[in-house]
């Protein structure tokens, strides 16, 4: 009888790789002379990729090494737009140019955008190397992509759904806005450099923030306020500021709720010339924000720059409305001022 030996051949087989354009992305595109820094993250769901930019939702279309990015964003005026990003993925760089889609006031020319991968980031803190912040700063376009939507969750939905920012914005009535928006708006402001403490002065409201490095708790009876309490140490040459005991506000010129429970952490870096500050600032609030909202801002020193007294009249926001038949309504929203 003829034996017939059969051979079962196991290759075995390497692992899948993952898709290259999964990750994280450090993002930047170049509007004329204006340079725009975004963190990009793409992970692969149930129904196709999906992307956050900044914290907020963006969309992303792969096909083969082909890419297509879209984020919207909104200008200084309110107008909100998309950018569109078309380009190609070469290993850990993706490449190509964008166009400004939608109705804006600040027109920005097509130009190119380049991201790259980023690395895990290390544990290990850097030891402190302190550097001089003091002065006058006053505020550049650079950085920001005014990212406008973001991952909110139910409650933060509910939240933005029935503000009105007219009405409802603390600013609009001469109330104080607090933190973070006051981070972030384009006004100048004054770092006061003393022991164990830094002090802020901000002109828009007059506002005075402090700062401490020498990680005091908040006393036992301090409540809550817009301004929060402070701390920070130093990550090499970075400034870290986390704060809490934040009072509830709003976000941003949207109108997001900002929770009692939020933290703010905020990243002071000197750029190479030493007289260009770059921050990134981040809100760490999960009853409002399935994933945390970034802006980036960016100011140079000048110290002969003045912090001019702010002024305010809230009487013009309410006659207005009085003039207009519209107190009722106003009082009826109570629940969205504080």
């Amino acid at each position: 009888m003829r034996k017939i030996l059969t051979l079962l051949l196991i290759v075995a087989m390497p692992a899948i790789a993952a898709e290259p354009v999964e990750g994280q992305w450090l993002l930047s595109l170049q509007d004329k002379e204006r340079t725009l820094v975004g963190l990009l993250e793409i992970q692969r769901g149930p129904d196709g990729w999906i992307a956050f930019l900044e914290g907020g939702p963006a969309t992303v279309e792969v096909a083969g090494d082909n890419v297509v990015i879209i984020a919207d964003s909104r200008d200084v005026r309110g107008f909100v737009f998309d950018r569109r990003m078309t380009g190609t993925i070469d290993g850990n760089v993706m490449s190509g140019t964008y166009v400004q889609v939608g109705a804006a006031a600040q027109k920005e020319a097509p130009g190119p955008w380049r991201a790259e991968r980023q690395a895990p980031l290390a544990d290990d803190a850097l030891p402190p190397k302190p550097v001089d912040l003091s002065g006058t700063w006053t505020a550049t376009q650079e950085l920001d992509f005014r990212k406008y939507t973001m991952s909110l969750t139910p409650a933060g939905e509910e939240w933005l759904e029935s503000y009105l920012p007219y009405y409802d914005q603390p600013d609009v009535r001469c109330t104080s806005v607090g933190l973070p928006a006051l981070a972030t708006y384009s006004f100048p402001f004054e770092i006061i450099a003393s022991d164990h403490r830094l002090t802020m002065i901000y002109e828009y409201q007059s506002r005075v923030r402090r700062i401490w490095l020498d990680g005091r708790a908040p006393g036992e009876f301090v409540p809550p306020s817009r301004m929060g309490h402070s701390n920070a140490h130093w990550e090499g040459s970075t400034l870290v500021v986390t704060t809490t005991h934040l009072e509830k506000t709003v976000r941003d010129f949207r109108g997001e709720l900002i929770s009692e429970n939020a933290r703010l952490e905020e990243r002071y870096s000197l750029a190479a010339d030493g007289e260009t500050l770059n921050a990134v600032i981040t809100v760490f609030d999960p009853d409002n924000y399935s994933r945390p909202p970034v802006r980036r801002r960016q100011w140079h020193r000048d110290n002969s720059a003045e912090i001019f007294p702010y002024t305010c009249d809230p009487d013009s926001f309410y006659l207005q409305m009085y003039e207009d038949g519209e107190m009722d309504m106003y009082i009826e929203r109570t629940d969205k001022r504080f």
